[in-house]
């Protein structure tokens, strides 16, 4: 039973995180649509976005320590790879 709460606690916090990846990459696509790469707005926005993604995925690595949250990073480190060509971090 225990076991079975750690996991969807787990699948819970995973889901958020694909969430909070999804709305990275629509601020991804509104600052490269308004603003140009050499304004530092972009540049601004696009090292805030690195931050936050970078942060969000170490709060993740330590916060659980079940080997079962390294796992589906390691998936979605994947699906990262394919998303990168969208939203490059």
């Amino acid at each position: 039973m225990v076991m079975k709460n750690a996991e969807e606690k787990v699948e819970n916090v995973m889901g958020y995180y694909k969430d909070i990846r999804e709305c990275l990459t629509g601020l991804y696509d509104i600052i490269n649509i308004n603003f140009n790469e050499k304004d530092i707005y972009h540049q601004a926005g696009m090292d805030n976005l690195i931050t936050l993604h970078n942060s969000i995925l170490e709060i993740l690595r330590t916060s659980f320590t079940p080997r079962e949250i390294r796992i589906r990073l390691r998936e979605l480190e994947f699906d990262e790879k394919e998303a990168e060509e969208v939203f490059p971090l």
